[in-house]
């Protein structure tokens, strides 16, 4: 993707999306802040923009910024979240981002990306700002989703039934049983060498970088996501109430949050849940997998089942290292562009798919759902691999070197098409369980 025409469309399909989510925003909901570790969903418009603006328009072009309260309002360091509802009226950031699109297509019209400017070389500040942009529509996308079920409850903070719900007399039906029963059904991955991360730098961003062997011992892991379904289990079998399968952490967390569920879930009188979703509640799918779940719950439940959370290298060397050939694969079935057979990415379905729905998508271990439909925690906090180096700037990823956050791995079903890949590294507090994120275990 380093022909003008292949970036104009890159560059036009993420914005076509990015405004296709607000289409239905209303003027209140632009401005809220439905969470206080989320910025109001229109921060996030503006701040499009003002990133886009100043690595094409500043650093690349030279020319001074559009506007200096702007870059100020819509900078994460320069700006709290908890001031960021005092947005400008949302017409004029509408035109701030097309007046700064329109300029940045005028400049790349005239860039020869095989020169010598170190942030166009190969087109890389483009392909960054692309995933940029995407992972912003991700992160746009949870907002609403927030948004939506604080309509359906007005106290999203605190999704929990009353406690006769969680008793042990309603199991579920042996039909249900039958149809899809708890299982142990894990892949061996013989011990040895594996490369992890990437030297594709144009492509990747820096924390990814550089690739390097890493020996990985001998481990099981899960074939499929945890679903709903073994989740369910965990719940009603009191695994919120059992200190034994929490870590220290994790158990004052929940305490203190009164964490009784995954976010999403509500129980029913009859003894059923459901799961709210952008727009609608459905019920519990038992074979989709769990998702918004923090890291905590997602160590409890791997400790209740006598199993741990992979490591990232773990994850990801069943994710793309070729057993056979002893090579890397760019995805977990090879080395094609990531489409609706393989994974479900990109906003297309709505939500999470059924583990295994993609066999197509398969590893060459024999993993499914290694990328898109729900994002995995793993056991490795973020840290910087060996002869990291950080570029185009610091702010990206040092400041969360910090033994603070856990990676997750694979992207979900809200994640785009250039974020989608085995070496993107996401990171979050452990606590975090708004995002569309669940796990799978190890051994």
């Amino acid at each position: 993707m380093n022909d003008i025409a292949a970036i104009r469309a890159a560059l036009e399909q993420v914005r076509t999306h990015t405004l296709r989510l607000f289409a239905a925003v209303d003027a209140a909901d632009f401005h809220r802040q439905i969470h206080q570790d989320f910025s109001p969903v229109g921060w996030h418009l503006g701040h499009i923009g003002v990133t886009e603006g100043y690595w094409i328009l500043q650093q690349c072009k030279g020319e001074p910024s559009l506007s200096a309260a702007y870059d100020r309002f819509f900078t994460p360091t320069d700006n709290p979240k908890l001031n960021r509802v005092h947005l400008p009226p949302r017409a004029e950031i509408l035109a701030y981002l097309h007046t700064v699109r329109q300029r940045v297509l005028a400049f790349l019209e005239g860039v020869d990306f095989t020169g010598t400017h170190p942030l166009l070389q190969d087109a890389g500040i483009v392909k960054m700002l692309i995933q940029h942009e995407e992972q912003h529509n991700e992160t746009i996308q949870l907002i609403l989703n927030m948004l939506a079920a604080s309509r359906q409850d007005p106290s999203p903070s605190s999704r929990r039934p009353p406690r006769p719900f969680f008793a042990h007399d309603k199991p579920l039906p042996p039909s249900e049983r039958e149809v899809f029963p708890l299982h142990d059904d894990m892949v061996r991955i013989p011990a040895g060498l594996f490369l992890m991360g990437s030297d594709h730098a144009a492509d990747t961003l820096d924390n990814e970088r550089p690739q390097h062997a890493v020996y990985v011992e001998e481990f099981l892991i899960d074939r499929y996501p945890v679903t709903n379904k073994e989740f369910l289990h965990f719940v009603t079998a009191d695994g919120y109430h059992n200190q034994s399968w929490w870590s220290p952490e994790g158990w004052q967390w929940r305490v203190h949050n009164s964490i009784e569920h995954p976010f999403y879930w509500h129980a029913q009188p009859d003894g059923g849940w459901v799961v709210e979703g952008l727009g609608h509640t459905r019920s519990l799918q038992s074979d989709a997998p769990v998702a918004c779940v923090s890291w905590y719950e997602a160590d409890a439940y791997a400790r209740s089942v006598g199993k741990r959370l992979p490591t990232e290298a773990e994850r990801e060397k069943a994710a793309c290292w070729d057993l056979e050939l002893q090579k890397k694969r760019l995805y977990p079935w090879g080395d094609p562009e990531p489409d609706e057979a393989r994974a479900n990415f990109d906003a297309r379905d709505g939500g999470p798919t059924p583990v295994g729905h993609h066999p197509a998508g398969s590893s060459s271990s024999g993993c499914h759902d290694m990328c898109g439909n729900v994002w995995e925690w793993t056991a490795t906090w973020f840290h910087p691999y060996p002869g990291f180096i950080a570029h185009p700037y610091e702010g990206y990823s040092v400041p969360y070197f910090d033994q603070q956050h856990r990676v997750l791995k694979g992207g979900s079903w809200a994640t785009h098409r250039h974020v989608l890949r085995p070496t993107f590294r996401n990171w979050y507090y452990p606590w975090v369980r708004e995002i569309f994120a669940g796990f799978r275990c190890a051994r």
